[in-house]
């Protein structure tokens, strides 16, 4: 796979396409409220998309936007596999398919979880390989969207739990074919109703909000009150202290 500097110009284009703007439309109707109800100082933000915002709606005052892309305007161009922020100094992170596009997809997800303070929490999306949009890269596979990892959300679930994190439940999204026409996809939109109605599990993305365990301490309970109590010995005293004492009798 292609370093994410070198494709994310192409997935920029894709998501100005009409099926990229509806699935970022609907990304963001279920994404943002849950970035509203997090809380903290700081508020990092990474995308494949242009001019894409889902922490508009947050509390958080400091909010900054990283890129892999230099022609992402109002970002920081950096690496996502070393990111260049100190370790628990960030209170909410947002990965929008930076795990699907990355050639170290493990990497970028441990460098997210670094830089999260205790407490913190991570708010990932993705494409789901088993759905109508998954599958269709056997018969579209020039598409950028279809070159990715395809990452099941079970998957990167059980990454965040090797790194302390805790998954939260799983939220998905667009049911619908995937047609590059507008007038399509809105004929379409029953599907969408159906999938959203029943919660079905072949959304064309998930979006997985996790939160970083704060480490616990071990105490050692004891028991001063139990049955067996330490037996009792005289100290043995050394051969010295007991030849004073018979000539101290002998007195």
């Amino acid at each position: 796979m292609l370093p994410l500097a070198q494709t994310c110009g192409e997935l920029g284009d894709w998501f100005e396409s009409s099926l990229g703007q509806e699935i970022l439309t609907q990304q963001l109707a279920l994404a943002q409220p849950l970035v509203e109800g997090l809380f903290g100082y700081h508020l990092m933000q990474a995308s494949v998309a242009r001019q894409v915002d889902f922490a508009a709606c947050s509390r958080i005052n400091h909010r900054f936007q990283l890129s892999p892309c230099a022609e992402r305007g109002g970002a920081a161009l950096v690496e996502f596999e070393q990111l260049p922020l100190p370790s628990e100094s960030i209170d909410v992170a947002v990965l929008h398919h930076m795990l699907d596009f990355s050639p170290q997809p493990h990497q970028v997800l441990r460098e997210a979880a670094r830089v999260l303070i205790p407490g913190g929490h991570m708010v990932l999306i993705g494409f789901n390989p088993f759905s109508l949009l998954g599958l269709s890269r056997i018969f579209l596979s020039s598409s950028p969207y279809q070159k990715g990892n395809q990452l099941r959300a079970a998957r990167v679930a059980d990454w965040m739990n090797l790194l302390d994190m805790q998954a939260g439940p799983v939220e998905r999204g667009f049911f619908r074919l995937p047609l590059q026409h507008a007038d399509l996809l809105a004929k379409t939109a029953w599907m969408e109703r159906m999938g959203t109605r029943w919660h079905l599990p072949w959304g064309g993305f998930y979006i997985i909000v996790a939160r970083k365990e704060v480490a616990r301490m071990r105490a050692i309970k004891l028991n001063w009150h139990g049955d067996k109590k330490p037996a009792l010995s005289p100290v043995p005293s050394s051969p010295r202290v007991a030849a004073r004492g018979r000539h101290h009798n002998k007195r």
